[in-house]
């Protein structure tokens, strides 16, 4: 590719249909917050604050949310901030019972697809070092570790796993 510029990195596309019957991505909006912040509490050791969230919904114009839903129940949401061409995945999170199903792959290559669609070329994020299931899951759609930030996650004592899509220099 020298000479040419990439419109974006490399990542695989995510399948037509979600791999369980009836599930919808929608965007995530104020009403659906109290359900989310329950699923962030129940499936994170350092959850999100409704706090955090709110800012997101009503101030943060980088911040774009989604949900993933099935039988008009929310099972699922993932968020970006969008700078500039870069997308930085800030939260997924699959309700424990439908996870294993294929459901966290979908969510994240669809969060990659509506992010590109938005205008990011890259991907990057942080995640705990000792979570490596999800890690293995980041590292097959195109993900990279390039770094750790020590003790980011403070409140366990662990650090985070810094990756991006691509290969370096990763701000061109």
């Amino acid at each position: 590719m020298t000479g040419q510029t990439r419109k974006k990195d490399w990542w695989p596309a995510p399948l037509a249909e979600p791999p369980v019957n009836g599930i919808t991505l929608e965007p995530m909006t104020m009403d659906h917050l109290d359900v989310v912040v329950e699923l962030e509490i129940e499936s994170f050791p350092v959850p999100w604050s409704r706090e955090a969230f709110d800012y997101d919904m009503e101030k943060n114009h980088l911040a774009h949310y989604w949900i993933m839903v099935r039988d008009e129940t929310i099972i699922g949401y993932a968020g970006i901030w969008l700078v500039g061409d870069i997308a930085h995945l800030t939260t997924i999170c699959i309700q424990e019972t439908w996870r294993g199903k294929g459901l966290g792959r979908w969510l994240l290559l669809n969060t990659m697809l509506l992010g590109e669609k938005l205008g990011a070329r890259r991907f990057t994020l942080e995640v705990r070092e000792k979570n490596e299931s999800i890690i293995k899951l980041y590292e097959s759609v195109g993900y990279r570790e390039v770094g750790r930030r020590t003790n980011y996650y403070k409140e366990i004592g662990e650090d985070a796993v810094v990756m991006w899509t691509g290969s370096p220099p990763f701000e061109k």
